[in-house]
């Protein structure tokens, strides 16, 4: 699905090579200092591929029927190893995933 390593992905690759794909997403979120927040980890199928609005994905299980969109990044997605994912809060389980993408998103400063 993803190109191999070293191949830079383009965006009429990516919307002819993800559509469909099943993704694993890993959300990281830091305080404006850095510090861990919390974590969160989704998954779901890509539905649309856009340079201007991004990636957006049709989640699936216990957020099954919502949207997430992430940012229009395309070096933010790897091609993932097979294998079983648990996902570490919910304790679900995501069989062999497409892609894996993970992201840090830190507060602003009140400054």
């Amino acid at each position: 699905m993803a190109e191999e390593a070293g191949a830079v992905m383009d965006w009429e690759s990516a919307e002819r090579e993800w559509m469909g794909a099943v993704v694993l997403v890993g959300l990281t979120y830091v305080d404006p200092a850095g510090q861990l927040v919390r974590r969160e980890q989704l998954h779901g199928q890509i539905v649309a591929v856009s340079p201007e609005t991004g990636i957006e994905l049709d989640l699936s299980g216990k957020r099954t029927g919502e949207r997430y969109w992430l940012p229009p990044q395309l070096n933010a997605f790897q091609k993932a190893p097979p294998g079983d994912y648990r996902l570490t809060e919910t304790g679900e389980l995501v069989r062999d995933p497409d892609l894996l993408s993970n992201w840090t998103v830190q507060a602003p400063s009140d400054a």
